[in-house]
């Protein structure tokens, strides 16, 4: 772990809790991409740029509770500002 630390020239301390589970969920990534390329043809990567209209059919928004706090008329309609989690088309 602490050679991936040095590789990403990470100078704060991780938490006991964080560290286990960054490198966890980094695994698991992973884990699913080589699955995903196991496969014949291999599936696609399905990723969301920066300003794209947001489609709640396939998206999920992550601050749906601070966007209730502030006023609907003051926003127009909604946009990714960053994609949490990429996926598969199947």
């Amino acid at each position: 772990m602490s050679l991936i630390i040095t590789t990403l020239k990470w100078t704060r301390p991780w938490s006991e809790q964080m560290l286990p589970a960054f490198f966890v969920a980094a695994k698991c990534v992973w884990l699913l991409h080589l699955l995903s390329f196991s496969l014949k043809p291999a599936l696609g990567i399905l990723r969301v740029e920066e300003n794209r209209e947001f489609e709640s059919s396939y998206m999920e928004d992550m601050g749906a509770e601070r966007d209730r706090q502030r006023s609907s008329k003051s926003r127009g309609p909604a946009r990714v500002k960053v994609m949490m989690m990429p996926g598969f088309y199947v």
